[in-house]
């Protein structure tokens, strides 16, 4: 099967995606996930949990480590090995199943989601804006929708439209920034061709739409972070300043006006049916 841009791209960054994303700015912006993942984890006793492109594992990891059954799905089969050797390493292999699927694959292709059967889950997560970098996010929403409980929770992260503007301006593609306008889609950010996957980049607003549209009741949503902080900022090397602006980002990240700053948004959301 031939491989997709998407899947060559994470396969061949798998051994060193890890350190790619270790930095305090990282770990600021792993922390405001984890205070509002924790808001909404479901109460234990076997819950499941299901970790759309859950990559090398760190999040299937942090809640296996609390308790939960986790299964972890994406795309690329190196970031899944790579989760694997650290659910072996850290005794938790009892409580992840893998699976190398992309996460928008419907009950029409006849693999990926639909190896689960309905209504499986208690909690969905998509963090690492896997619903930006997949091929179909409708279709994606639409498999959850499907595996998920009534009532249970979907928490996604992705990329955030407004957010990305800067992004075309400093770099002056103004070409792609009026496709980006025009049609909310753009391409991963690689000088090689081949690995130059699609993203879908979302408003506030078309966030929340996609998720009603497939039966789901927004609870919040954040920007994440709307603080203007850089993925290089020296600022959060200093631990009391970490927990200073820390502390001004959870007072303002639900603010709607500010949610076009940051880069990416984090939506929560209730299968209502």
């Amino acid at each position: 099967m031939i491989k997709s841009a998407c899947e060559r791209y994470h396969d061949r960054v798998a051994s060193i995606y890890d350190e790619m994303y270790r930095s305090p700015y990282w770990d600021f912006y792993q922390e405001l996930t984890w205070h509002n993942l924790k808001k909404y984890l479901p109460r234990l006793s076997g819950k499941r949990v299901l970790d759309l492109g859950g990559g090398t594992g760190y999040w299937a990891l942090r809640l296996a480590k609390s308790g939960y059954e986790v299964a972890l799905v994406d795309i690329s089969q190196q970031m899944i090995e790579a989760a694997r050797r650290k659910a072996e390493q850290a005794g938790l292999s009892n409580r992840i199943t893998f699976l190398k699927s992309d996460i928008s694959d419907s009950a029409h292709d006849g693999i990926g989601l639909p190896s689960f059967p309905p209504a499986h889950f208690d909690l969905a997560i998509a963090q690492g804006d896997s619903l930006s970098c997949c091929a179909n996010p409708p279709r994606a929403v639409k498999e959850v929708a499907r595996v998920l409980k009534k009532d249970g929770l979907f928490i996604a992260s992705v990329d955030n439209k407004f957010g990305g503007l800067r992004v075309f301006i400093e770099q002056n593609k103004i070409e792609e920034l009026e496709k980006l306008v025009r049609t909310g889609q753009t391409h991963w950010f690689t000088k090689e061709k081949t690995e130059q996957f699609p993203l879908t980049y979302f408003t506030p607003d078309e966030l929340r739409k996609l998720f009603i549209a497939h039966g789901f009741e927004v609870i919040s949503l954040i920007g994440k972070p709307v603080l203007p902080l850089r993925p290089d900022s020296r600022l959060l090397e200093n631990k009391e300043t970490f927990k200073q602006l820390f502390q001004l980002e959870l007072q303002l990240q639900s603010e709607e006006c500010l949610l076009g700053s940051a880069p990416h948004l984090e939506i929560a959301v209730r299968k209502k049916q």
